[in-house]
């Protein structure tokens, strides 16, 4: 394109974005425009090969033109995939806490997280309707008694709850399907039925957290 017309074209532009043209010619104005700055456009293709890398691109519905070879597109590109996965992907970002407490009292770091996934699904502000809290749905009383003060804190909530499940498999000699039913049914409930209690929802609990621990 040479420069006397891309000049003529602008001038054009500015008049009809002034007003100088009638406003029942202002609704083409733009496409008119558009026309003939692609007229004069598609004209460029014969130049060399240094003339056309100096052009412009347009696409037709858009209202900027964008230089070849541009990153423009590719920035947005990257942005919108980098938006898609900052809020597809669901990081815990409880790692560390699971891995120091499964060190501490010497359970499974699967095995915390498997309790966690199926407790809160990784919510740490999650409330059950009978008032359990946080990751590892720790209720007020029990809470208390493993010296956690907030349970929405993720460590105290975390540690607390593993501390318990440990409490849990030195009671019931290590089986891991046995302490998983008395940490949601409760200890007692499990010695009065020598086993997993014949609840739906206990029994239930402990065949999901089992199939998450042996995934």
């Amino acid at each position: 394109m040479d420069i006397q017309s891309l000049k003529t074209l602008m001038e054009i532009n500015a008049m009809q974005s002034l007003g100088a043209v009638q406003s029942s010619q202002s609704s083409n104005g733009s496409s008119l425009f558009s026309e003939l700055l692609g007229e004069v456009l598609q004209n460029s293709d014969s130049d060399t090969s240094s003339n056309k890398e100096s052009s412009l691109y347009y696409n037709g519905n858009a209202s900027v033109f964008i230089p070849p070879n541009s990153s423009f597109q590719n920035e947005r590109l990257i942005s919108s995939l980098s938006s898609y996965t900052s809020t597809s992907s669901s990081p815990t970002n409880y790692d560390d806490i699971i891995q120091r407490a499964a060190a501490k009292f010497n359970i499974p770091e699967k095995l915390i997280s498997s309790v966690i996934k199926q407790e809160s699904d990784f919510d740490a502000s999650a409330v059950s309707t009978a008032g359990a809290s946080g990751l590892m749905q720790l209720m007020p009383g029990t809470a208390k008694y493993l010296g956690v003060n907030n349970l929405f804190d993720p460590e105290e909530n975390i540690m607390g709850g593993a501390k318990y499940l440990r409490q849990m498999l030195n009671q019931f000699n290590g089986n891991v399907e046995t302490a998983l039913a008395a940490y949601n049914a409760g200890p007692g409930a499990v010695k009065k039925h020598d086993g997993i209690p014949p609840y739906k929802e206990t029994q239930n609990y402990v065949n999901k957290v089992m199939n998450y621990f042996n995934a």
